[in-house]
């Protein structure tokens, strides 16, 4: 219920983590309870089985402002992760009024109540590159202009700024962690590096066509052949856990501020494709096809971070390299399907 636990000598530090059952919520969760603290998790359903034992759930609306005050006066946090979203921008076009509560009115609603009753909490607010649209910047920095180009984006950049309104405003130990794309196993197939994970264990396993659907409401997997969009898009692409220990490290440093967390490098979907296919013996270019309809007009085409004020504050590097994250993947995808075997 909020009450600190001693630890040794010293005490241990109380967290809550809102929209803790995604993928970036399980790496944290799992950091926070490997670190001793008492950790308090938000999601809008029961939590999975696998990682319901790492905290006190609150299962509710986060938008909801009496289950989000009540979850501040029950958990009493030191720190606050609020990973809460619409996590995808092409979602964000079809329901911008759910987008806009989640993504920009709750992290203001969360700064407001940190302000009335917990004003020694340090909070950090999942932002997202996402924020500067498809600019023609080499690297993306803490001062790149924003210019989003989604009701994802946009909503995002007013929780980014409102942020750094109420640090300002009422002296909150509030930041903002700018995500560039983070993958790994835990990532919903609704995204293509999980699509392109999915594809290449599948029609190394010989499958034809999948049942799974993409955006089009087309299999996946059609006459043995992976349905992408663009090939040519950049981005940078990291690891969910070396991200994890990057918000955990912001809220440890002694001054508030605003982050960008990537990993400085930028890699193609077909790069992707390439390095996924390989990993299963097999040649991308004669498994993967694109469909028109698969592009994104408004999508940003280019991202790469420089991430050189995280590194040089908190002294965090990423650990898992592009060709090992696209492999550790493959090969989890690789697992399920053989659990799937033996059920069958």
């Amino acid at each position: 219920m909020g009450m600190m636990k001693r630890v040794g000598n010293g005490v241990t530090k109380t967290a809550l983590v809102t929209g803790a059952t995604g993928q970036d919520g399980r790496y944290l969760l799992a950091l926070l309870h490997d670190s001793g603290y008492v950790v308090h998790a938000q999601s809008r359903r029961a939590p999975p089985a696998g990682i319901a034992g790492e905290a006190r759930w609150h299962v509710g609306d986060p938008a909801d402002t009496a289950f989000l005050t009540a979850m501040i006066l029950e958990s009493r946090p030191d720190e606050v992760y609020n990973l809460a979203a619409i996590s995808r921008p092409t979602l964000s076009w079809a329901a911008p009024r759910e987008t806009a509560e989640i993504n920009a009115f709750l992290p203001h609603q969360l700064c407001d109540l940190l302000v009335k009753h917990r004003p020694e909490a340090r909070l950090f607010q999942a932002s997202s590159s996402d924020i500067f649209g498809d600019g023609f910047v080499r690297e993306q920095d803490e001062n790149t202009p924003c210019e989003p180009t989604s009701p994802y984006g946009v909503a995002k950049l007013y929780a980014h700024r409102i942020i750094g309104t109420y640090r300002a405003r009422f002296g909150l130990h509030a930041c903002c962690g700018i995500l560039f794309n983070h993958e790994s196993p835990y990532r919903p197939l609704t995204f293509v590096s999980q699509k392109i994970a999915f594809g290449a264990a599948r029609i190394s396993a010989g499958v034809r066509e999948s049942r799974e659907l993409d955006e089009r409401g087309q299999p996946i997997i059609a006459n043995g052949k992976l349905v992408l969009g663009d090939l040519g898009v950049r981005r940078d692409f990291g690891f969910a856990g070396d991200y994890a220990e990057a918000m955990h490290a912001i809220l440890q440093h002694s001054v508030a501020g605003d982050y960008v967390v990537g990993t400085g490098e930028e890699h193609s979907i077909q790069e992707f494709c390439d390095l996924a296919f390989r990993a299963v013996g097999l040649d991308w270019t004669e498994h993967v096809i694109t469909d028109p309809k698969l592009l994104r007009k408004t999508d940003s085409h280019y991202t790469r971070a420089n991430p050189a004020k995280l590194r040089g504050e908190t002294g965090w590097q990423p650990r898992v390299a592009f060709d090992k994250l696209v492999e550790m993947m493959v090969y989890a995808q690789l697992e399920a399907l053989d659990r799937q075997a033996k059920l069958a």
